[in-house]
């Protein structure tokens, strides 16, 4: 189950667009939530984290819950893979309901996002589902494929850029970004979607790694700040919250148009004024989906 392996790894540099935050963003919120969350719960979520079965032939290695947190996406991948090969028995079709929970998709001239946008296929579907497995699973697995799934689709709906447009992919098809500042894939030219899931992140990230940070950012959260996050209790709103961010023009995402926040040419140049201008914003994005996901993996732990 937690053999070592590169195919992962391929994956993730072949197709870009299935990843939200990138492997650090995914830890680092599900390090927060759980630095936040006590021992009892702690010992809880270990537990049946070693309990969760992959399938075979994964590529992940998961030593902890911040591994597992990075899990769907491989999932996602290789569940449209064997959906595309038609292997009919492929364990990994079993995720295949969940292609569309990663992200919301709205039209252009939307302001206030309405919950009927989702058509419970979004990742309001992917929190709701899963947080009631955690709850109420009647196996282990089940509990656990909650809690792992949970923990991705809170990381996902902070991402701002997976509250966007189908159209561009959510900025996957806003490239070239060009600038000599963030790093280019090898396998593929770097786009804006990129950006937000691993860029500003990894410039953040010290020789240290993703750990560190993570716990920096979880000792800096505030009672004044928690409480105000936690406040904000539905899914609807903390998608708002990123769709605000997506449409500020200053991200160079999209500008408003006829009531339109429509698209704009195909690349950008973005240096390190981007970067100062918005990692603040990213490490709140990431301290409020692990401390939102602290409560409700606390709500939902015990059956």
């Amino acid at each position: 189950m937690r053999k070592v392996l590169c195919a992962f790894i391929v994956i993730a540099m072949c197709v870009p667009q299935l990843f939200a935050w990138g492997q650090d963003g995914h830890r680092t919120v599900c390090r927060v939530a759980y630095q936040s969350l006590s021992p009892a719960d702690q010992k809880e979520v270990d537990r049946l984290v070693k309990a969760y079965k992959t399938p075979a032939d994964t590529g992940m290695v998961i030593h902890g819950f911040p591994d597992a947190c990075v899990f769907p996406d491989e999932a996602r991948a290789k569940a449209r893979t064997a959906a595309q090969e038609h292997i009919k028995d492929s364990p990994w079709l079993h995720f295949s309901p969940f292609n569309d929970w990663h992200f919301l998709n709205v039209a252009r001239n939307v302001k206030t996002l309405p919950e009927s946008a989702c058509n419970n296929d979004c990742v309001f579907t992917g929190i709701a589902t899963h947080s009631a497995m955690l709850k109420n699973g009647k196996t282990d697995q089940e509990r656990a494929e909650g809690l792992i799934f949970l923990g991705h689709w809170v990381g996902d709906v902070h991402q701002p850029l997976h509250i966007s447009y189908q159209n561009d992919e959510g900025g996957n098809k806003i490239e070239p970004v060009t600038g000599n500042f963030y790093p280019v894939p090898q396998k593929f030219p770097l786009n804006l979607h990129s950006v937000w899931d691993t860029g500003i992140i990894r410039k953040a990230l010290t020789a240290a790694g993703w750990e560190p940070f993570a716990d920096s950012l979880q000792k800096h959260i505030t009672k004044t700040e928690k409480k105000k996050w936690l406040a904000s209790t539905t899914p609807l709103q903390w998608a708002q919250e990123s769709y605000d961010i997506t449409t500020t023009p200053a991200v160079e995402y999209c500008r408003e148009a006829a009531g339109d926040c429509t698209t704009f040419g195909t690349g950008r140049v973005l240096t390190d004024a981007y970067q100062k201008k918005f990692i603040s914003v990213v490490d709140q994005r990431l301290q409020m989906a692990g401390t939102r996901l602290a409560a409700l993996i606390h709500e939902n732990l015990q059956p």
